[in-house]
């Protein structure tokens, strides 16, 4: 840390970290995926109640498949932790001086959990209303990464001091200390930034996420700064604010740009009011008027939801957006190709640093259609990438030698049981004994054909 920078635990402040033992609850994020697994399938319930779709019914099937996954993962987290006392580290925050600003800001930083492990670099979400936000944009975070979505990313959130100085582009005369958002941009570009790419292995694709006086933020950064951030998610933007001022700026701003290569996210609820949900469409008719090449956005409602609670929903589907290029393309499902897989992937790697992958349930999907089809070579290929994506899952490494023995490399079907054995005994997964046997058959194989 430099001298700027005081660093402190949030076990000392108003966000702490949660102490387990054998009687204690869930940790925050697992208690913050609760809450989010719960909101997505309502709102798959209710968009279902409209007709499903064979694309749709696969998917559900997926869900079902991985939904399973993540309750016997969180059994067995639970149950480890309920074994081995220890803290769970939601973020880190410190103090740094803006010469900007003339004042203190409190700043907590959320890593990725791999992070003290590896030496990849991750792209950076810059959350406004840190200290509000980091909670649930945490723990929807972590679910969307695990499950492949998102790749692992910093969390920088800033706490507010005064939002009306902060977050407004102009002054106007009845609302006092408004008009600040100048200087505060100048504090993130110039002060904040270079910190945070100075302390941590950051790469450079950077998101800013904004809600209400926060989303008119994020959208008057995009028009004033556009270099700064590759994408922006607008939660029930207070677009009010001086007569409408952003709708007016977006006709002469997206005029001007022909061309747009960034990711833009609208939501607000429906219970926000008629008046906030019209301003904002009429902001979005601006884009729609307009088109630049390249720009991809979307503006989406969320059912029954207000003010306070959309940004929960809108955080987790506006990520989901934003990173939407990591998912396989449908192409490679239906007519799968070496070549593309691998490009696919080295795309998505190069974009968001090299921690990015596919959700397991995707890897180990794709590979054993390609088994079934006896298409061992190309089976070896995912299940290789699903291996060094998640290696600590002991079956990966099971499929991996399954692939191997089938296509008749019998040395490296023995030699990938052995670190499926190996992973199983070092997280008690309990598939010793079966591995154990596979071993041995081979073993017993190679030494007859010699």
């Amino acid at each position: 840390m430099s001298e700027q920078a005081t660093e402190k635990s949030f076990g000392t402040t108003a966000v702490h970290a949660a102490k387990h033992d054998e009687y204690s609850s869930m940790p925050v994020y697992m208690a913050a995926t609760s809450i989010v697994c719960r909101k997505i399938l309502t709102v798959c319930v209710y968009k279902n109640k409209r007709g499903i779709s064979m694309k749709s019914l696969r998917q559900a099937s997926r869900a079902k498949i991985y939904i399973g996954l993540i309750l016997m993962a969180l059994c067995y987290a639970s149950h480890v932790l309920a074994q081995t006392p220890r803290q769970i580290t939601l973020a880190t925050a410190f103090n740094l001086h803006s010469k900007v600003l003339d004042e203190e800001r409190t700043i907590v930083v959320a890593l990725p959990a791999e992070y003290e492990d590896s030496d990849a670099q991750y792209p950076v979400l810059y959350l406004l209303d840190g200290m509000q936000n980091i909670w649930h944009v945490v723990g929807s975070t972590e679910v969307l990464t695990r499950t492949g979505h998102v790749p692992p990313v910093i969390i920088v959130g800033i706490k507010s001091v005064n939002r009306i100085r902060d977050f407004t582009p102009s002054s106007v005369k009845e609302i006092p200390y408004s008009g600040g958002g100048g200087k505060f941009l100048e504090f993130i570009s110039s002060e904040l930034m270079p910190y945070i790419d100075s302390n941590y292995r950051t790469h450079p694709y950077r998101i800013l996420e904004g809600h209400s006086l926060g989303g008119v933020f994020t959208a008057n950064t995009l028009m004033e700064r556009t270099d700064l951030f590759n994408a922006y998610i607008v939660m029930s933007p207070a677009f009010w604010w001086n007569k409408e001022e952003m709708a007016q700026k977006a006709k002469t701003f997206f005029e001007a740009h022909s061309t747009l290569n960034k990711s833009l996210y609208f939501s607000i609820g429906t219970e926000d009011g008629m008046g906030m949900r019209n301003e904002l469409t009429r902001f979005v008719e601006v884009i729609q008027q307009h088109q630049p090449e390249d720009l991809r956005w979307e503006h989406r409602e969320m059912d029954g939801e207000g003010h306070m609670s959309a940004p929960l929903l809108t955080n987790y589907f506006g990520l989901k957006f934003v990173f939407a290029d990591m998912q396989l393309p449908e192409q490679l499902w239906s007519a799968y190709d070496n070549a593309a897989f691998l490009a696919h992937e080295t795309k998505i790697m190069d974009k968001y640093g090299k921690a990015a992958k596919q959700s397991g349930e995707n890897y180990v999907t794709l590979a054993l259609g390609l088994m079934k089809e006896k298409n061992y070579d190309e089976a070896i290929t995912v299940f290789k990438r699903n291996v060094e994506a998640y290696p600590l899952y002991p079956p990966n490494h099971a499929w991996l030698a399954d692939a191997y023995e089938q296509n008749k490399d019998y040395a490296k079907a023995l030699e990938t049981y052995q670190q499926a054995l190996e992973r199983s005994m070092k997280t008690n997964y309990g598939q010793e004994e079966k591995y154990t046997s596979y071993i041995e058959r081979l073993k017993e194989f190679l030494e007859d054909k010699d």
